[in-house]
């Protein structure tokens, strides 16, 4: 009797761990196969096409599906999305982007528009798309550059940003690619955007405040305030923000860092939080700071700095 209940014990567990094992679809998915995204600009409004587009936030019949990186494969950059979902579906793709550099803080980027498609699915077959992305147009929408600054126009550097000698006597300087390696290139119009902007620390001059003008009269509560910025540097970058009130005077609130990269990188940074906390505020400046210790140097390049909300 006790060797039947064993084995009817032993039964009903095999038998559980066999459900376990095989329950659930055995569908063969269709795959979309999602290829790097391709963003242009119109540049006399928008400035340069640079873009670190990271992700796809994919809905399908309007449907969330998922949030997914691209990765780097043997045979190229992309994201393998499995579906189970069979025949005609439409896509809405949103470009995905890190926000303040940060992996963990992933964003749709609310400033560029969904590519919109439509595909056949079927058991098996790899869908392969080619993501097209743009700002939303500024006719049609609410959305502002409320500065750009490309540093292209020869001998007029600055014309929405300065240095603030409060702090430094560093110099910020116009350099070009076809003198200096170092500085950006765009390449898709190398003969008129090739220069950028630059600063040196070292000797006497241990660091510097690259800040804003004054900013007046952005949205207030819960609206997205971002800058875009295209850097190189050798030591870290500090952002922040100078906020003038009637109650505190001039307050100085540090937000971020932006690690040293030997490579041009692109950051997209949240000043939202920041201006809704101070909404009463009578003119925010942001500002970027760098510093090297006595006897060390560094070498900081900057390019397409961008300040966009939607009102």
């Amino acid at each position: 009797m006790k060797g039947l209940r064993y084995f009817l014990i032993l039964g009903l567990v095999l038998s559980l761990f066999s459900c376990k094992k095989f329950s659930g679809s055995q569908e063969v998915p269709a795959y979309l196969k999602i290829e790097p995204w391709t963003f242009t600009t119109n540049y006399d409004i928008e400035g340069a096409a640079t873009q670190a587009i990271t992700d796809a936030w994919v809905y399908i019949n309007g449907n969330y599906l998922g949030c997914y990186e691209l990765r780097n494969h043997e045979d190229g950059y992309y994201v393998m999305v499995p579906i189970l979902e069979k025949g005609a579906k439409t896509f809405h793709i949103y470009p995905g982007i890190k926000l303040n550099g940060i992996a963990s803080t992933r964003i749709q980027y609310p400033f560029y528009k969904p590519y919109i498609c439509q595909r056949d699915l079927s058991e098996g077959v790899v869908e392969t798309l080619s993501p097209v992305t743009r700002y939303y147009s500024v006719d049609s929408t609410a959305m502002t550059f409320e500065m750009k600054e490309g540093f292209e126009e020869y001998n007029n550097i600055g014309a929405n940003v300065k240095i603030d000698t409060t702090y430094s006597h560093a110099v910020l300087e116009q350099i070009s690619h076809r003198n200096n390696p170092n500085a950006w290139l765009d390449p898709f119009d190398t003969i008129n955007h090739y220069r950028s902007g630059h600063i040196h620390l070292g000797d006497s001059i241990t660091r510097f405040n690259l800040a804003s003008r004054e900013l007046r009269n952005l949205p207030s509560v819960g609206n997205y305030v971002l800058m875009e910025m295209d850097y190189k540097c050798s030591a870290e970058i500090l952002i922040g923000m100078y906020i003038m009130t009637s109650q505190d005077g001039l307050m100085d609130k540090e937000l971020y860092y932006l690690k040293a990269s030997n490579t041009w990188k692109k950051a997209y940074i949240n000043f939202s939080p920041t201006i809704t906390e101070n909404n009463g505020a009578i003119y925010f400046k942001f500002y970027l700071k760098g510093a090297v210790a006595a006897g060390e140097s560094a070498d900081f390049y900057f390019d397409n700095i961008k300040l966009i909300y939607v009102d």
